[in-house]
């Protein structure tokens, strides 16, 4: 379908995402982030053959010749769009399988592990939702890195940064309320993620679709904040763009996991009918 065309243009559904409702990307966006990524990948390469073929294939990127590759900012567009345009329909189509939910699961880290690894966080989420009862739903795998700047706690006081890939999607509600006592038995909280199972009411908005297969990933720092009527200040989280070394641990660990790499249909399948 990528191959088409499709998904590259301003046509078909759209909507709201992040904390200011701003609008996704548009395709001078997405060309804009391409060029600004290879150059910081041909910059940053040190003579590495890796990063040099991944900012060349990027940089290749056009109308007229696709480059598919899993950190192509407009090729990330494109599946993003492409997911959105297709769940959409088929929660249209289905409307007997009732009420969907959002579900968000983030696994905690393993410590002494820096290696982003999608494949194998994919089969660590899969075994586990089929562990608590999920049969069916449409997930994407997100990534952020994580950081602690609480600087009024002592060192000893702070968890370590660490790169996090956390499953977000949506499942028949009657399911993810049958799952959830399990899912939060399973997975339970710590100090870097208080909560780490989530679920919402999906309400129809294509935000919620649109960020299961976002292909921007944010640097999220834990800070404390100060609130009218606490005594005390609050712990609350900000995102700040990646730095340097972490954009190409990301290009590297999205250039293993491949175009479809981040995305999990459970008990569903996707075909292109001619």
């Amino acid at each position: 379908m990528l191959r088409r065309g499709q998904g590259y243009g301003i046509k078909g559904p759209t909507w709201r995402q992040g904390r200011n409702h701003r609008p996704p990307a548009r395709p001078r966006d997405a060309k804009a982030a391409a060029r600004k990524l290879t150059k910081r990948l041909r910059k940053h390469a040190a003579g590495d053959p890796e990063l040099l073929r991944i900012a060349a294939q990027l940089r290749r990127c056009d109308r007229r010749h696709r480059c598919l590759h899993p950190a192509c900012p407009q090729c990330g567009r494109a599946v993003q769009r492409l997911m959105v345009r297709i769940i959409a329909r088929f929660h249209k189509a289905h409307a007997e399988l009732g009420p969907w939910r959002v579900l968000s699961i983030i696994l905690p880290a393993r410590p002494g592990d820096a290696a982003i690894a999608f494949d194998r966080s994919w089969e660590g989420y899969a075994a586990l939702l089929q562990q608590a009862g999920l049969t069916r739903g449409v997930f994407g795998l997100d990534l952020s890195f994580n950081e602690d700047d609480r600087r009024a706690l002592d060192k000893a006081d702070r968890f370590e940064p660490h790169a996090c890939v956390h499953l977000y999607g949506l499942a028949p509600a009657v399911d993810v309320e049958a799952a959830a006592p399990k899912l939060k038995r399973l997975v339970p909280a710590t100090d870097a993620v208080r909560r780490p199972v989530r679920s919402t009411p999906f309400d129809g908005d294509l935000a919620a679709v649109a960020y299961s297969f976002k292909s921007d990933f944010a640097r999220r720092q834990t800070i404390q904040q100060d609130k009218p009527g606490r005594a005390n200040p609050v712990r609350n989280t900000r995102d700040r763009p990646l730095t340097v070394e972490q954009q190409i641990r990301t290009v590297r660990a999205l250039d293993r996991a491949g175009l479809n790499g981040r995305i999990m249909l459970l008990g569903l399948s996707m075909k292109v009918i001619a």
